[in-house]
C-alpha cells in the first residue's frame, strides 16, 4: 500500500471563494479594496513569475485605465504591499512582492496556494487511484474540502484572465468530486453517495456522469423505481431542453440498476 499521510498544509493565500491571504495562526486577513483583490489574484495566477505592468493595467481596468495608469498601478502595488506587511509581518511581507524592470512578482512557497493545493491533490490521486483507492480516497476529500466557493469570486467578473481561470477551476472541481464519489462507489459506501449525489445533481444538473453514480448506487441498494424515477427525469429533461437523448453510458447505469439484485 501506498504510505499517505493527512495533513494540513499551512496555505497563505486563499482564491476559493473570496480571495484573501493567511496570517502565520490560518486566521483569514481580509484584503481591502476590489481592486488591491483583484492585483492580487492576477498576481497569484502566475506565483514566482513576472506579471508586465501593461498585463496588469489590461487586466484591472479591463482596457479602460485611468489617465496616469502607471502612478495608479503603482499606488495599488504599495497598498497591496502594506496588505502584505500587516498580514506577514513588516520583513516577511515586503520580501513577498517583489518589483522588476518589467513588472511585478508575488513570492508563494509550494503548499501556500488553495488552488496549487487542490491540484496536486486531484493530479496525484489520479495516479495513486488503482494501486491504493483508499489513499486517492483520502487526497480527494482534501482537494474536495479546500474548496469554499467559486474561485476568484468576487473579481472574476473585472478579468478576462480571472474568469477564464475561475471556470477552469470549477471543472476542475467537479472532476474531483465525480473521482471521489467514484472512488466511494467502488468501495460500497452506497448510502453515502447517494446523500451526496442527491445534492450535487441539483447543483450540477447538466453533468450526465454524477447522474450514472446516483442510478448506479440506487441500484446497488436495490432501490430500482427511483432509479427509474431518475433516468425518466434526466431524458424528459434532456429532450425536451435539447433535444437530445442520454448517452450509452448513462442508458447503461440505468439498465445495470435494473437488473442489480
Amino acid at each position: 500500500m501506498i504510505s499517505f499521510e493527512r495533513s494540513e498544509p499551512m496555505i497563505r493565500f486563499r482564491v476559493f471563494g473570496q480571495v484573501r491571504m493567511c496570517d502565520n495562526s490560518g486566521q483569514s486577513v481580509e484584503v481591502c479594496g476590489v481592486h488591491r483583490r483583484t492585483l492580487l489574484a492576477l498576481l497569484l495566477l502566475s506565483p514566482g513569475k513576472v506579471v508586465s505592468r501593461e498585463q496588469l493595467v489590461e487586466q484591472l481596468w479591463r482596457g479602460a485605465p485611468p489617465q496616469g495608469e502607471t502612478n495608479a498601478l503603482q499606488a495599488h502595488i504599495a497598498r497591496l504591499r502594506r496588505e502584505l506587511e500587516r498580514c506577514f509581518g513588516s520583513e516577511k511581507g515586503e520580501s513577498r512582492l517583489s518589483t522588476s524592470t518589467f513588472g511585478y512578482s508575488l513570492h508563494v512557497e509550494q503548499g501556500e496556494l488553495d488552488l496549487e493545493v487542490f491540484d496536486t491533490l486531484r493530479l496525484t490521486a489520479r495516479q495513486v487511484a488503482d494501486a491504493d483507492p483508499p489513499a486517492a480516497t483520502d487526497m480527494l476529500q482534501q482537494a474536495v474540502e479546500l474548496w469554499s466557493g467559486p474561485a476568484f469570486a468576487e473579481v472574476r467578473e473585472r478579468s478576462d484572465r480571472l474568469y477564464a481561470a475561475a471556470v477552469q477551476a470549477e471543472e476542475h472541481y467537479v472532476l474531483a468530486l465525480e473521482e471521489f464519489v467514484e472512488l466511494n462507489l467502488e468501495r460500497g459506501h452506497y448510502d453515502w453517495v447517494i446523500g451526496r449525489l442527491k445534492a450535487l445533481t441539483a447543483q450540477y444538473p447538466y453533468r450526465e456522469r454524477l447522474f450514472e453514480q446516483l442510478i448506479i448506487a440506487l441500484g446497488k441498494t436495490g432501490r430500482r423505481a427511483e432509479a427509474a424515477e431518475v433516468f425518466r427525469r434526466v431524458r424528459s429533461e434532456m429532450v425536451n431542453e435539447f433535444g437530445l437523448e442520454p448517452s450509452s453510458d448513462l442508458n447503461r447505469a440505468f439498465q445495470h440498476a435494473l437488473e442489480d439484485e
